[in-house]
């Protein structure tokens, strides 16, 4: 009875612990990439296998190009394929999924010959003006519902080509408290072609998901204050006849906080989030709409009853052109077609949507989950607490598919379905420690004679495996606590006991988190290793992330003593990579699994070496290679005592990526002051030194060299030095 509440209650701290990233609006990157794919799922399950045909795309294809030429056309042909819409396939409206920033400088040199024959006594100016492209495509575009597309700018230059035409909300308060997408810039149409349109709407996409994934598009963006349309919604608009939308913002029970819930356009409620936007509503894969080549239209050979009556989008397809998305129907979508996409939902009012309380719904919905799960399933059978959980995850499958299909509710289901896994393996492993109980105590009274990893191993492999001696490639960490005698000559023998509780469980701490076995406690000193038991290819990179967090972590470790009336400390450390012995060593009365060999003996060598260096942490050359995402000062080159092959030592810096440009330079002018002085050029190599000294007054291994570089002006080197240190104490 006592296990079961015991469950019980572990699995509602942890249903709580899972339910803070969601209050918080936190979750983790993967749980929100995994909540994608579900979105994208459920997208793809209740498509559509019809085309809509009210809105046809006209497309600027590979076999328009091949036709007409290259892009961008004359836009005196452009003109031509409205008039052909309008005029001849009587289409209701035009909407451009393309911007006219700039002037058309190209001449149609075919209708300029004949244009000059009929002209005769025109200069050449003049019938390049009678043909200018930009006023023609203007006269095209007069009084007819034409949309022109823009592009709203984020960079920090704040471009200003053009201006958005007319807001469809002006300025409100109440939205300018809201997250809505915010532009500094516009990139928009000729001033030319901009008077003579009534409708605009931009076409970029400020909030594409963080998998790159066109899912949601904005309606609205805030620009100078005033709040502008998104092409697809300015084309319903100008389907209608309107030039404004209304708000609906509703707020919460304490009235405190405003919601934007929806936008309405025409007499069609747009549901969208507090940032203005809206889920696009892919009615299907590519092609859901009819297309009809760009040249087809130009030439009169377009199908009249297609077009006859329809909403037109001018886009491009052609790969070249650069129109594709990734969305959740292919990785190559067109462009032009997610317009089409919500332009349809919003004539169907077919909008999945988030609505503001789904929040609340995903909390209880995780609540409920957690209460079941963490409640029967310790009652029961193991094969009845899967039947149990398989009904509960199809209960809530089922609920959301409904709420999907019948309200076009979109609410989150990942981080449901994850928190009823881990509930379900979490209650099903305890239960199982709990009945092996026994054979955990056995395995814990054997843990205080080896580490905790090889009684892990040992539960899955053969004890002689494990135990016997074998040589990997590993890498092993000493550090100790510097002037810890005097330090203990100060305190008395219960305070001596705290501090050292202190600092090695913090130490300890951070080796464990790095997956690093402590070896032994030799007083104040830390041996530890990483390779085993446990194979790890980042042994190199996981040690060293060990020592780097452990000087992060020293000075709250000294505040943490000082608050308690201890002294602080000041350690060193050394890390070498190499071939060593593993296993269980010792005698018939002690055994302990170790490590020993020669990288053993230089690592020690290396922690014992940072006192005559003046730096915390010195590493070997093996482990600078393993490691190349850090920088490192190389300091010296040294042949150390009981080791006849010469080692080079460094101090790591930081992190590449995270050096400035102040540490790159130092770390690159001392290597040049190393060079200088292994080359025997003394004066240049005291120069650099002095150089580096200037900025780093405090640092010990320049005046080190500058010392050595004294010393060898008055008794030079022999011939065959190659600037190797001998160091003859440990």
């Amino acid at each position: 009875m006592k296990q079961r509440w015991i469950r019980t209650v572990l699995g509602l701290i942890l249903t709580f612990v899972m339910l803070i990233p969601v209050i918080q609006g936190d979750r983790l990157e993967l749980l929100e990439r995994f909540e994608y794919d579900l979105y994208d799922l459920r997208l793809r399950q209740f498509l559509s296998e019809e085309k809509d045909p009210r809105i046809v795309i006209v497309d600027v294809d590979e076999k328009s190009l091949a036709t007409e030429g290259r892009w961008p056309w004359n836009r005196a042909k452009l003109a031509l394929m409205l008039d052909q819409l309008f005029d001849q396939y009587g289409v209701a409206i035009v909407g451009f999924d393309m911007v006219f920033s700039e002037a058309d400088q190209s001449v149609d040199l075919s209708a300029l010959k004949q244009l000059a024959l009929e002209s005769e006594g025109k200069t050449l100016d003049q019938l390049i003006e009678k043909l200018n492209s930009d006023a023609i495509f203007s006269k095209a575009i007069a009084d007819r519902p034409v949309v022109l597309g823009y592009l709203f700018d984020r960079s920090l230059k704040k471009l200003q080509i053009g201006h958005p035409g007319s807001p469809v909300i002006s300025d409100d308060e109440r939205l300018d408290r809201l997250p809505i997408p915010e532009a500094s810039g516009i990139i928009s149409s000729l001033n030319e072609l901009h008077s003579v349109s009534v409708w605009n709407g931009f076409f970029d996409n400020p909030m594409v998901d963080s998998d790159g994934v066109y899912r949601r598009v904005p309606v609205i963006q805030r620009y100078e204050e005033n709040y502008y349309p998104s092409l697809a919604l300015s084309m319903l608009l100008a389907l209608f006849g309107e030039e404004s939308v209304t708000s609906v913002i509703e707020s919460d029970v304490t009235g405190k906080q405003d919601a934007l819930v929806a936008v309405d356009a025409a007499g069609v409620r747009i549901p969208v989030d507090q940032h203005g936007a809206v889920l696009v509503p892919y009615r299907g894969p590519q092609g859901s709409f009819p297309y009809i080549s760009a040249t087809d239209v130009i030439r009169g050979a377009a199908d009249a009853e297609q077009l006859e009556g329809a909403i037109i989008l001018v886009g491009t397809s052609a790969a070249g052109l650069l129109d594709l998305r990734v969305t959740p129907m292919s990785n190559r979508y067109s462009g032009v077609e997610v317009h089409a996409n919500i332009l349809s939902g919003m004539l169907d009012e077919r909008i999945q949507h988030q609505p503001d309380y789904t929040l609340g719904v995903e909390l209880i919905q995780l609540i409920v989950s957690g209460l079941l799960l963490s409640l029967i399933i310790p009652r029961v059978s193991v094969l009845t607490s899967t039947l149990f959980t398989l009904v509960w995850v199809a209960l809530l499958v089922g609920a959301n598919l409904y709420a999907w299909q019948q309200m076009f509710w979109v609410i989150p289901l990942g981080y449901t379905l994850i928190l009823v896994s881990v509930l379900y393996l979490f209650q099903q492993t305890t239960g199982y420690f709990f009945e092996a109980r026994n054979i955990a105590q056995l395995a814990t009274q054997f843990g205080q004679y080896i580490p905790p990893e090889v009684v892990e191993e040992l539960s899955e492999q053969d004890q002689s495996v494990q135990l016997s001696g074998e040589n990997r490639e590993m890498s092993v960490f000493f550090s100790d606590v510097r002037g810890f005698t005097s330090l203990s000559e100060q305190l008395n023998p219960q305070q001596l006991t705290r501090l050292m509780n202190i600092y090695l469980t913090g130490m300890t701490q951070i080796i464990h988190e790095q997956r690093g076995t402590v070896d032994k406690y030799i007083g104040d000193a830390v041996m530890a290793f990483w390779g085993a038991p446990l194979k790890d290819e980042n042994h190199a990179r996981n040690a060293l992330n060990s020592a780097m967090k452990m000087l992060d972590a020293l000075p709250e470790l000294n505040k943490q003593l000082e608050q308690e009336g201890l002294p602080t400390v000041d350690v060193g450390m050394g890390i070498n990579s190499g071939p060593m012995n593993v296993g269980n060593m010792g005698s018939s009365f002690r055994m302990a699994y170790t490590v020993m060999g020669d990288a053993v003996n230089l690592a020690s060598r290396l922690e014992g070496l940072t006192k005559y260096y003046g730096t915390p942490l010195l590493v070997s050359g093996e482990v600078v290679s393993l490691v190349p995402e850090y920088s490192y000062r190389k300091l010296d080159r040294v042949q150390v005592k009981g080791r006849s092959e010469p080692v080079d030592i460094y101090e790591p810096i930081c992190l590449r990526e995270a050096c400035t440009t102040q540490q790159k330079s130092s770390i690159e002018l001392f290597s040049s002051a190393i060079a200088a002085y292994v080359q025997k050029e003394w004066v240049l190599a005291e120069e650099r030194f002095g150089q580096f000294l200037l900025d780093h007054p405090d640092d010990k291994m320049t005046r080190i060299y500058l010392h050595r570089i004294a010393e060898f002006k008055d008794v030079p080197p022999t011939a065959d030095w190659r600037g190797v240190y001998s160091h003859t104490s440990k």
